[in-house]
Formats: structure tokens, sequence, C-alpha cells
């Protein structure tokens, strides 16, 4: 049977579903009622590789890639190198990489991915995706609250 305690408990004002702990941890409450709420939002976001159109936000987009499951972008390894490639090699991107990567001659990456390729620079946390980059920045609470590191448009890459 689930633990509610009307102190601590807090409803959904779209559904009412209400969420609660048993630690009475308000900030992880909060939390399970933000993870909630994505269900509430239309699936309107395309994937910038395949075209899908049936994400939440353009996280869920870019966990889609990173997953392998893109029809576009086969496979989680390949999928981070292509990730990583993309971002390392937009200007606008670049940023989010936790170290800038070396050129070869030509202009080409060195090639590997390093481990954790990407870092908040609010609270220099590092991360092996950027889709994890994105949460941390938009829910997270190191200051970097807000709009997610990366948005694109209905644009393919």
């Amino acid at each position: 049977m689930p633990y509610y305690s009307e102190s601590t408990a807090i409803h959904c004002p779209q559904c009412g579903k209400m969420f609660d702990h048993p630690s009475g941890n308000k900030k992880h409450i909060k939390n399970m009622l933000t993870q909630h709420l994505q269900v509430h939002q239309p699936r309107t976001v395309s994937c910038p590789v395949c075209g899908e159109t049936r994400f939440r936000s353009n996280t869920n987009a870019v966990q889609h890639v990173e997953s392998g499951s893109c029809s576009g972008c086969k496979g989680k390894e390949n999928a981070r190198q292509q990730i990583h490639n993309f971002i390392a090699s937009k200007k606008e991107s670049r940023g989010l990489l936790a170290n800038t990567p070396a050129l070869e001659w030509g202009g080409a990456g060195t090639g590997r991915v390093p481990d954790l390729p990407y870092k908040c620079h609010e609270c220099s946390k590092k991360f092996r995706q950027v889709s994890a980059l994105m949460q941390h920045q938009q829910y997270g609470n190191c200051g970097a609250r807000g709009p997610p590191a990366i948005t694109f448009s209905s644009t393919r890459y």
C-alpha cells in the first residue's frame, strides 16, 4: 500500500495524481511530480536524425538517438560518435564539451569519444551522454536551471 502524508503529499494539477515518499523529502517529491508532468506534454518534437515526430521534448529526441534505436543512426556507439562529432563541429554547441577536441590535418576530429565528453559549465559536472547534460540543465539544481542545452527545429541534421 502506498505511503501518503497530508503534510508532504503533492497533487498533479492536471490529473490529481498524488505524490509522496516515506522520507518526507519535499525536494524528492517535487522531482517525482516534475517527472510525472511530462506525461501531459504533447508529442510534437521530431528526431533531428530520422524525422519521427513522437517525442515530448528535445531531450527525449536526443535520448532516442543515443539509445541506438534511431533508424538513421543505428547502434549506441555509432550514435554516440555521431552526436559527439556533430556537437564538436558546430560553434554553437562546442561549449557543451568538457574539452575542446583537437583537430587533425584537414579539420577532422581525432576520432575516439572521451568517456565523459560533456560538461555543465555552471557546476563542472561531467556527463557521458548529452541528453543527461540536457536534463541536468533543465531540471538540475546547480543554477543552470532553464531551457535544455540543445534545441533544434524540425530540420534534420
